[in-house]
Order: C-alpha cells, then structure tokens, then sequence
C-alpha cells in the first residue's frame, strides 16, 4: 500500500492557513461536533472564542487535553481549579481553546490521536487558525497525550506542556529538538507519574533538547492545572519551527514517520527504532543519515533548498541522487544492499484524519481479553517473550486495556488500540519458579462483587502468560490458589513485563515490589507488538490451557 505524505509548504489541508470563519460567535464557549468517517458517529469538543477574535486575523489555538475518565467539557468546568478558568485565559491571551473528547481513555493514542486531527481540521473549517501557533497541553492522561502527539508529529507544533503526564517515551526525545517542552508534576504526586516524566526529560537534556521541569514543592496531581494561565503564556511565546535546516528524527512505527522533509514508509527491522539525520548542507545539497530505514520519501523544502537548481541527496555518505527535484516532486529512496535506489515521483499529501492507513498483518480469527485464558493476551505474551528474548513473559488485564484485534487486515493503529493506554519500555528481571508461582497465586484471588450477586471471574489483575501455565482456584485461601503448574519451583527464570508493572505494581508482585532488581529493554512496548506482527505477518493465537480456572 502506498503511504501519502504531507510536506510543511502543505500544512494547510491538515491543520489550516487562514480561511475566513464559518460560524464565530467572539466570547462565546461553544459545544462542537464533527461526524468521524471511521464509524459515523457525531463526536464532541469545547471551544472557546475569545473576544478579541475577529475573523479577520489568524488565531493562536490550544489543545487542552482531559484526564482518564473524563470528557471534553473536564477542564472547563474542573472543580480543582477556580470556576471559568481556562474560558478566562483564553480571553487574556486571545486564543482558541479547544478541549477534545478523545474517545475515551485512550491515552490519545489510536483512535484517541485520529480525534485530535480530526477536531483540528473541523476547526480550521471554522476559524482562521494560525498554523505556527499551535499549541498542546493537558493534565493527567492529557498531559501524556500532548507529549505523545508533540514527539510524534513535532513538525506541527509550536511547543508543548504536559501538566502531570504518567510517562514520556524517551526512545523519542530527540524529536523534540525543535519544539520547546514545558513539564510541570506536583512534588508530591505519585512516584509513578514521577519518574515516567523524569525518564524522557532526562534523555532530551542529554541531547540538548530545549526542555523544562518543574515539580512544585508540596503539591500533588493537580499542580499544573492551578497554573494554567503561566502555561499559556509561555506556550503563546513561540511559533513554529517550520523550516528547520537540520534535524533528527527517531521513529517507532512507519505510522509516525513523517516530520519536516522526510517521511519514513519502511523500516528495514521492524522491533527497533529507526532514526533519520537529516541536514541542509547548502541550498543545493542534503544529507541524510539513516539507520534502520528501508524506505523514505524525501521532499525539499523550497525555503530550505532552492526548486530552480539541481540537488545533491548524499545518503549515508554516498550520493543517491542529483539531479533536479521541483517542489511538486518528491524523491522515492529504498534501500538496496547498502546501495540507494532513487526515483523521483509526484508529492503526495497525508490526510492525518484518515485511519487505519499502514497494514501489517492479517488475522486469521479476532483476538480480545475475554476469557480465564485471553487469547489477545497470549498473542501479546508471546510477542513481548520474542522482543526481549525472556523465558517467559507476564501481561493482565488491569487499567482500561485497548480494544481487540479485528479479524482481516490489521493495521499498525490496531496494535496500538489493542494495547493502549500505556507504553513503555519493557523490562527483564530474574525470578525463581518459587517467586512466580506466589506473584500467580496473589494475583489470583477472587474478585470482590456486591453481596448476593453471582459469582464473577477473577479480578483483572489476573496473570497472563507465555512461556508456562498454571491452573487456579480463586476461592483457596492466598498462598494455596496455585493448583498446578509447570513452573520449577528451583530453577531461575528471566521474565519480561510492561515497565509499569515495577513502576506502580499493576501486577500484584507478592510483597516484592521496590524490592526487585530489574532491567529496562530498549523495545517499547508497542514496538514489540508491531515488530512481532511484522515479522509473522499473521496475528493468531488459541487456546492452549496457559491459565485454567478450577473451584467455582
């Protein structure tokens, strides 16, 4: 399938140049909608309009992003922050807030992120929106979204601030080189939230990112909502990067691997990060310095490069192309040994509110978390044992799991849908059987239910795993729930699990929690999924008695 790609001269279609306003009403905080074309639903956001909008000047926009479980009207009407806050510094610095919905506790990942390109586009529709002014925050769930979409898509951002993020994805901290990160947490906010933040920022300020920190002393989760208004300030006090002359870009997934000149459409080893180094060495020469990447378009930008002479394209120190490249052409590159083939082809545009666009699989049969035994969780399992090469790995079902997989073609936006909301590195420690089996029966207690109601399954810290089985009784005192298993209860195992199981201990890790001595991988944990789906190229998994439920 061919990927179509969006160049910055283009920005217009996605988020919007001038265009006069459709329907304005200055000073008014307005309830939206638009139809998504993913499944026809009428979905919601708030939008304020200052009154000093006029229709006539473009407008600075901020995207302000709600928490887990709540919607697009939270952060107007948040009760931890004095009533008409945020309508109030909308007006102060003349800007259109905007507060999606988000689909939900998504993290604004998958469908989650298609909501926020969609809600701009409607937007643009609307209002004359000031491209080099656009601007992410949010609190919470919100604060991890604005971070998320900053470092995938930083071409389109003129600075971000997440306000009490849970984490920070610094295998991507690089691509924040040019747009400004403000990170505000309270002191006194959950470790968890602390150190998540704290891992990405300190690998930006160990590449030179332009990045700060705040952690308000004596305060905790709401600390950066109660100072809205400094954020705001400071957000309005850039603009855009949209030309820059060099820059490096680190992808994850062909899905995010378009920024500023370059668009990654394959990568050579799917599982690892690809990056790409990308520098302008005069208006007549680029260089372009790849790992990973098996596939790019590149299209010159025609305030970097000049359309009216030939172009030098020295990829990984030899030259690939030169020749003439005209501002309505972009330049095809796929690797070919440790050669470059380059072919010039028409400029395509991406429409960054299409979805599902990037096919990696097929899926024999649906998967999803249903069951004793989740046939998606052993598919998952199975694909974070193969990333990190562990003896066996662990998963539950605890804190808003995604969505399923869909049987046909699944894209690379379902393996983020089917693992949201969290992505992190995973990680590798070393347990006995013995450790295992009392971590398998701690987690294996009954659920709790409300007296005289039937019997339910067990809570959904449940373990799932690859690697080994077991079976259990919920309803056996703590320490006798294990029936059987193969584990040995002697032997030593290395065992993989999502980064925020030793971070916040989603798994119930039986009184070994802060305790253990564990290793973070440098495979995310979506990207164990997609390169798990890449390689295989069939998503499939069965029943094979892994967890087995005996008693009642």
């Amino acid at each position: 399938m061919s990927h179509q790609w969006i160049s910055a001269a283009l920005l217009a279609p996605v988020i919007g140049f001038a265009q006069p306003a459709e329907t304005a009403t200055p000073g008014k905080d307005l309830r939206l909608t638009y139809v998504s074309s993913i499944d026809q639903t009428e979905q919601p956001y708030r939008v304020y309009v200052p009154s000093s909008y006029d229709g006539q000047r473009p407008i600075p926009c901020v995207i302000a992003m709600h928490g887990t479980g709540g919607n697009e009207s939270s952060l107007f009407e948040d009760k931890r922050i004095p009533p008409d806050t945020f309508r109030r510094v909308a007006e102060k610095h003349g800007v259109l807030m905007v507060s999606p919905l988000g689909r939900g506790t998504t993290e604004y990942r998958g469908i989650g992120e298609n909501d926020i390109f969609c809600v701009l586009a409607d937007i643009r529709k609307r209002y004359r929106i000031d491209a080099e002014r656009v601007y992410l925050t949010g609190q919470s769930m919100g604060g991890t979204g604005a971070s998320y979409l900053a470092l995938h898509h930083p071409h389109l951002f003129a600075a971000v601030a997440p306000l009490a993020p849970a984490y920070s994805f610094p295998w991507l901290a690089a691509n924040l080189k040019h747009v400004p990160s403000w990170w505000i947490q309270g002191a006194k906010d959950a470790g968890f939230y602390l150190v998540g933040a704290g891992v990405g920022i300190d690998r930006m300020r160990q590449l030179g990112v332009p990045v700060k920190r705040d952690l308000i002393p004596g305060e905790e989760h709401p600390a950066g909502l109660q100072r809205i208004d400094e954020v705001v300030a400071w957000l309005v006090g850039h603009q855009r990067v949209s030309h820059p002359r060099e820059y490096v870009f680190e992808v994850d997934t062909p899905l995010h691997g378009r920024a500023y000149w370059t668009a990654v459409d394959a990568i050579a080893e799917p599982g690892k990060m690809a990056s790409v180094r990308a520098r302008a060495e005069g208006p007549q020469r680029v260089r372009l310095d790849l790992e990973n990447v098996a596939s790019l378009a590149f299209f010159p930008d025609a305030l970097v490069f000049d359309p009216a002479k030939p172009l030098a394209v020295v990829v990984n120190q030899t030259e690939a192309y030169s020749g003439m490249l005209p501002s309505d052409r972009q330049l095809r590159l796929v690797a070919s040994g440790k050669t470059w083939k380059a072919a010039v082809e028409p400029r395509q545009d991406e429409d960054l509110t299409a979805y599902r666009t990037h096919p990696v699989a097929v899926a024999p049969a649906a998967l999803d978390n249903r069951g004793t035994e989740s046939l998606l969780a052993n598919w998952i399992t199975d694909a974070m044992r193969d990333a990190t090469g562990a003896d066996i790995a662990i998963y539950n079902r605890m804190h808003d799991r995604g969505l399923g997989i869909p049987q046909g073609t699944v894209d690379i936006a379902d393996l983020i849908q089917c693992s949201r909301p969290f992505d992190q590195y995973l990680v590798t420690v070393r347990l006995t059987g013995r450790d295992l089996l009392e971590i398998l029966d701690a987690n294996a207690a009954e659920a709790k239910r409300p007296a005289g109601q039937p019997p339910v399954q067990p809570a959904s810290r449940l373990v799932q795993i690859s690697g080994a089985r077991y079976t259990f009784d919920p309803s056996r005192p703590a320490g006798q729930r294990i029936v059987s298993s193969n584990l040995d209860p002697a032997r030593s195992y290395t065992v993989a699990m999502e980064g925020q199981v030793v971070e916040r201990e989603t798994v119930l890790l039986a009184g070994r929690f802060r305790k253990l001595e564990y290793k973070y991988t440098n495979t995310a944990f979506t990207l164990a999924l997609y390169g798990y789906a890449a390689k295989l190229k069939k998503i499939e998994a069965r029943a094979e008695d892994r967890v087995r439920q005996v008693g009642r």
